[in-house]
Formats: structure tokens, C-alpha cells, sequence
């Protein structure tokens, strides 16, 4: 009995040691080096056509993405007050069994800086909307939607909404359900594009590969597809967002 007792022992201590060691890197999104990932934007076969590929494994930033010019700009998450509270802005740190979110702790934080110029933003998975409000259709290809955004205008569009418990800011108390969240502005229909299902700790991912219609403050559309949400080595948190603007 004490030999086999001794063998468990040394098998668990070898796999805490693999751990270690980066073996199981990725397993919770680290910012792990991918190097041959190739970031920017790819230009498609028109000019309202284009391929962002955007390195969002930090929970810590929001990347703010102009579809007009075809730029990012990323913000870090405020993690302390400096100055006035807004009244809203804080982290909360909530144990989390499936849909139920108890509160442990909170603190207040800054307001977040958005960018200037700006029309959605991803943190991780998440995404928000400058003002604007998203549409998730039964289609899985941007070639295959209707010729013109006119066949959604009487469509039910959803606008952003603030949540304390969608912007993950700390994840690494996930295998007891303890995790810390930034309050923000989301969008919850856009931000269904990736699903993180950790009710069974390491969580699992999936993808929806629909594609979503934005509507945004100028009455414009765009159309967006969310290719994949890993790397070319399977590192989740890089994103290749195919893009159609203006639709």
C-alpha cells in the first residue's frame, strides 16, 4: 500500500514540476511569446474588405479598433482611484459557480480612457461598441449575407450594456472559482463570438464562426467575423476578426 501511495506522490509532483516548467502553457491564456503569429491588417479583394489579426491575450488592456482607418490603439485598465469616482468603475472579485456570481470583495478604479477615434473595442474576448449596437445573424460567411445592410434595418439590434462580472481582470484563482472582474461597458451580442465555459475548471472555448452586423453612432454598418481566436500554435487570445466596412 505504502509503495503505491509512494508512486501517486512522485507522479502529482512530477505533473506540479511539468507545470512549471511552461509544459502547460496556454492551458489558461499566459501571454506566452508566439512570435510567428503575423499581426496588422491584411487587405482584402475590395477596398471595403480586410483581415485585422489582433494580439489580445492580456486581460489588462482594451484595444480599440478604428474601422475607418484600419487602426488599434490600446488602453490599459485602470487598477487603482487616482481622482473623483464616476460612481460605477471598480473590480469586484466573485467566486463563480455556473451562473451564479457571489461577491467577495470589490474596489473602486479610474474611469477607463477610451481612444479618440474609435468604433468597437476587444479586451480578451470581449467587445464593446463606441455608441453603436450588434446584430448576430444565422450566417457563417460575410460572401454570403445580403447585398446590402438594408435587409437588417428592421432587425433588433442590442446596444452595450455595463457589467461588473464580464471583463475578466484576473484569472489565475480559476481552478477555486475565484475570479476578479473590471466593471465596463460591453457588448453582450458581440461578445457571444467566443464563449469560456469554466464550470468545470480548465475552462473549455468555442467559437459561434456567425456573422455579426454592427450598426453604429453615424448610422453606418459593418459586418464582422471572428475567424479564430488562437494563434497558428494554439495560443488563444489572438484574434483574425474578418471585417466588411462599409456594408
Amino acid at each position: 500500500m505504502m509503495k503505491y501511495l509512494y508512486i501517486y506522490i512522485m507522479f502529482a509532483l512530477a505533473v506540479t514540476l511539468q507545470g512549471c516548467d511552461g509544459t502547460f502553457d496556454g492551458l489558461y491564456d499566459e501571454a506566452v511569446n508566439d512570435g510567428e503569429q503575423q499581426l496588422g491588417v491584411q487587405a482584402g479583394n475590395d477596398e471595403t474588405r480586410f483581415t485585422m489579426v489582433l494580439d489580445a491575450r492580456s486581460y489588462e488592456h482594451w484595444h480599440y479598433i478604428n474601422l475607418r482607418d484600419k487602426t488599434v490603439e490600446t488602453k490599459e485598465i485602470p487598477k487603482v482611484l487616482t481622482g473623483d469616482w464616476d460612481g460605477r468603475s471598480r473590480w469586484t472579485y466573485y467566486n463563480v459557480h455556473g451562473s451564479v456570481y457571489s461577491e467577495q470583495q470589490s474596489f473602486k478604479v479610474d474611469t477607463q480612457q477610451d481612444a479618440e477615434e474609435w468604433d468597437i473595442a476587444v479586451h480578451h474576448f470581449d467587445v464593446k461598441t463606441n455608441g453603436g449596437a450588434a446584430l448576430e445573424t444565422d450566417y457563417t460567411a460575410i460572401d454570403d449575407l445580403p447585398a446590402t445592410s438594408d435587409a437588417f434595418k428592421d432587425a433588433a439590434f442590442t446596444p452595450d450594456e455595463w457589467s461588473l462580472n464580464q471583463c475578466i481582470v484576473d484569472f489565475s484563482g480559476m481552478m477555486s472559482y475565484n475570479i476578479w472582474y473590471a466593471g465596463s461597458m460591453v457588448n453582450t451580442v458581440l461578445s457571444r463570438w467566443v464563449s469560456m465555459d469554466f464550470s468545470s475548471p480548465p475552462p473549455v472555448y468555442s467559437a459561434s464562426r456567425k456573422v455579426y452586423v454592427l450598426r453604429m453612432k453615424d448610422g453606418t454598418y459593418a459586418a464582422l467575423r471572428l475567424v479564430d481566436y488562437m494563434s497558428d500554435r494554439g495560443t488563444k487570445g489572438y484574434l483574425t476578426i474578418e471585417v466588411k466596412y462599409p456594408y
